[in-house]
């Protein structure tokens, strides 16, 4: 949440981004809340499961770690989510790569999925509902039904990222940056075994 939190605050002071108020309230705000979090929930797992579970080890396990890490993480970013999405740019592209090689770090350096499952989801959960960025994955770039704040863009699409959301905004490089330095000085040790040794 952190990670969303300083792109929408910068963003926010750069008049990009702005609050009117709540969009839900009531039983909608519970219902949509539990439902969004479920969502994005499953929807993590099932992205972290494929990309950095299983096909990273065995692929890991023949070109070793970063190689593999490297090939799956512009698969996810650059066809999965360049290529595939409608009016998707190079910079959504290219974060999410970069988002996907963080998520090869933690799973590198922690030896489980746990964080990456646990950072996508709230990533997600925060950008798309909380803060309701738009998402090209919905209707071509509109927020998704449902989300909490009755919230504006205004700008640029490098300030705002336009129709693909917060992912596409430069803002996210330096804050992505900051977020790769700060998991590498405070995990150091490298859990992850390939071949039965500990990560290569």
């Amino acid at each position: 949440m952190a990670t969303i939190g300083a792109v929408v605050g910068v963003m926010a002071l750069a008049g990009g981004y702005s609050v009117r108020g709540l969009a839900l309230g009531g039983t909608d705000l519970l219902r949509n809340t539990l439902l969004w979090a479920a969502a994005f929930l499953f929807a993590s797992l099932m992205e972290e499961l494929v990309f950095r579970g299983y096909e990273l080890f065995t692929l890991a396990s023949g070109i070793r770690f970063w190689p593999a890490a490297v090939v799956l993480s512009a698969l996810f970013g650059f066809y999965l989510h360049y290529a595939q999405k409608p009016n998707e740019t190079l910079a959504d592209g290219l974060s999410v790569t970069l988002i996907a090689l963080f998520f090869c770090l933690t799973v590198r350096r922690t030896g489980n999925l746990w964080f990456a499952i646990g950072w996508h989801w709230t990533f997600n959960f925060g950008s798309l509902f909380i803060f309701g960025f738009p998402n090209t994955g919905n209707k071509g770039g509109l927020p998704v039904p449902g989300h909490l704040l009755d919230s504006a863009t205004n700008g640029s699409a490098w300030l705002t990222g336009g129709p693909m959301g917060a992912e596409a905004s430069l803002i996210i490089f330096p804050v992505l940056a900051v977020l790769f330095g700060a998991f590498h000085f405070r995990h150091r040790a490298v859990k992850y075994p390939v071949d039965g040794r500990r990560g290569l």
